[in-house]
């Protein structure tokens, strides 16, 4: 029986707050209130990543900080730019993530990442869960970004079938519902106390 697990990156596997904190703390440079700066990054992020024209993640970060720093009035230097470079290498995984996803392999589980980021950022992020995944899908691949049918599509396609898709993550738009519409089974973390799946470590004993 082929099984497979797929995985969200970033918010699922990775805590990403350390990112957007560290763009937000920006703000600190040139008087302008670090949560403004963090949201508004945010917002410009989402919407370039909604633009029908495909843009690499890397230039992407590039265009969303220029957005941000023209909407704040902020004066935003190369040297800004590779703080968050660098902030986004040292992105580490959830303490749960490497273990959970160990376990899951171990239950005969190929696994498989889904990302919006690219090839080339996520290779440093990766080395911190140390072991391989058996497959990484990024944007990259098919110039197109989630919750898109051209991502899921081509991510189905490179899969292939298998008898049992279980799709993991924490974003429901993003990942959850175009994961059903491609007739994968969910699990769903919300990592906050009390939840019905609150930590990686309770898809485990779901599969």
């Amino acid at each position: 029986m082929e099984k497979v697990a797929s995985f969200a990156g970033f918010d699922t596997l990775f805590n990403v707050d350390t990112f957007y904190d560290a763009i937000g703390r920006l703000g600190d440079r040139y008087d302008v209130k670090v949560n403004l700066v963090r949201d508004t990054y945010l917002k410009f992020e989402k919407e370039l990543m909604q633009e029908p024209k495909f843009m690499k993640y890397s230039k992407l970060m590039e265009e969303a900080l220029n957005k941000t720093a023209k909407e704040l009035d902020m004066p935003i230097t190369p040297g800004d730019f590779s703080d968050v470079l660098i902030a986004h290498t040292v992105i580490e995984p959830y303490p749960d993530a490497p273990t959970a996803v160990y376990q899951i392999k171990e239950k005969g589980y190929k696994t498989v990442l889904l990302t919006n980021h690219s090839r080339d950022l996520i290779k440093a992020n990766l080395v911190k869960l140390g072991f391989d995944m058996d497959m990484v899908i990024t944007s990259d691949d098919m110039e197109a970004y989630k919750p898109s049918d051209k991502f899921f599509d081509f991510a189905a396609e490179k899969i292939g079938k298998a008898d049992k898709h279980v799709h993991i993550a924490v974003d429901e738009q993003k990942d959850i519902i175009p994961a059903q519409s491609q007739g994968w089974e969910t699990l769903k973390v919300d990592r906050v106390d009390g939840a019905k799946i609150e930590s990686l470590m309770d898809t485990v004993d779901k599969l």
